[in-house]
């Protein structure tokens, strides 16, 4: 029986995997399981990247659960570690404009899509500036 639980526990040692899974999860419209895996990754993991990305992917399960409060609060999260992720929160406050828009709070999904262009447009502007300089 200890062999079983162990192997259980095995693959969530590995924190990308654990978001790969969650991300599963999400495709899978299990969300309730996708919350489980993410606020696990929150409550255990010391890197801060993995900790971002599952704050993102636990607010895509709430906002999905219509739990619109949550969704807020877990974006909110993502976005405070919005360094560690690889868009720097562009998608983070993308996600955030919809839940205000499925909220009726236009002002507030328009900021954040203003927000999320801003940096996307920045990002742009960044690779072109790379792509002029000789290998």
């Amino acid at each position: 029986m200890q062999a079983e639980s162990d192997s259980e526990e095995a693959p969530f040692e590995d924190p990308e995997l654990m978001i790969d899974v969650g991300n599963e999860y999400l495709e899978m419209k299990k969300y309730r399981q996708a919350v489980a895996i993410f606020e696990k990754i929150i409550k255990n993991e010391q890197g801060l990247t993995h900790i971002a990305k599952a704050y993102n992917g636990c607010g895509i399960a709430y906002a999905e659960l219509g739990e619109y409060e949550k969704a807020i609060e877990q974006f909110e999260e993502a976005l405070n570690l919005s360094r560690y992720l690889v868009d720097f929160g562009a998608k983070t406050y993308r996600n955030l404009a919809q839940v205000y828009e499925l909220l009726g709070e236009e002002d507030k999904a328009k900021e954040n899509r203003e927000r999320a262009e801003t940096i996307e447009l920045s990002q742009y502007h960044f690779w072109v500036a790379m792509s002029d300089e000789l290998e």
